[in-house]
């Protein structure tokens, strides 16, 4: 069994998703003797990118690590490095890191299907996995995690709809006035997302409390300081 825990944190007690691996102490290489469990394409809105998943395992824990690249191409390459026992197997990457732990339980594959089924639920709305390259997972396995959810997503996106159509949240409201596209983001029965003014992002709305956020831009506020920054991304032309 690997040493997980080799750089990172202990986080044995806790499950976590990190799902772009943001924290330093999630990120680095995959372990030697992590096993392939898959690779799919990820659509961000702004790019695609393919991603090599791996799972690790000790005597307690489950660890799910992602390897992301620009193209399958370049996957393929990598993976076919790691087989050939080339120790600098990664030719390629954009970034390496763990993306989900959980308590040790189970087969590999349903380690594996559970972690896979965290990071797919964590990275809603941003990005929806397709083309499946199989690994310890069947290509129809990946397929049906990311369907799971995406069947979800639908029925939560009804739900918040309908919740919309009788209370009328001004925020959502006022984002449409503006021409910003707004639509449920999924992941619950009340989240909303829009387009960002800027474009190339969206932002988050929450009917709950009458307001939006943008991560990218770091602006946040009620329905007034959305027009208002709707005014001043205007004037930068």
């Amino acid at each position: 069994m690997s040493d997980t825990t080799s750089g990172l944190t202990d986080e044995r007690a806790t499950p976590f998703v990190d799902p772009w691996s943001k924290k330093p102490t999630h990120q680095g290489v995959v372990p030697v003797d992590a096993l392939f469990v898959g690779a799919w394409d990820n659509d961000l809105g702004i790019d695609n990118i393919n991603e090599a998943l791996f799972l690790v395992c000790d005597d307690h824990q489950d660890r799910l690590w992602s390897l992301t690249t620009y193209s399958e191409k370049t996957t393929r390459t990598n993976l076919a490095a790691r087989a050939g026992g080339d120790p600098a197997w990664m030719k390629c990457k954009i970034t390496c890191g763990c993306v989900a732990g959980a308590a040790r339980e189970g087969t590999q594959s349903k380690a594996a299907t559970r972690l896979l089924d965290a990071l797919v639920r964590a990275r809603v709305p941003y990005q929806f996995p397709r083309p499946y390259l199989p690994g310890l997972l069947a290509s129809n396995e990946l397929s049906d995690i990311a369907s799971a959810v995406i069947d979800e997503l639908k029925r939560n996106a009804l739900a918040a709809k309908a919740t919309q159509q009788r209370q009328k949240a001004q925020i959502v409201e006022v984002a449409s006035e503006l021409g910003l596209n707004p639509r449920p983001a999924g992941h619950n029965d009340s989240a909303w997302i829009a387009d960002c003014p800027r474009r190339s992002h969206t932002l988050m709305l929450s009917p709950s409390l009458n307001e939006f956020g943008c991560g990218y831009c770091r602006r946040k506020g009620d329905a007034a300081e959305l027009a208002a920054f709707v005014e001043y991304v205007k004037t930068l032309g």
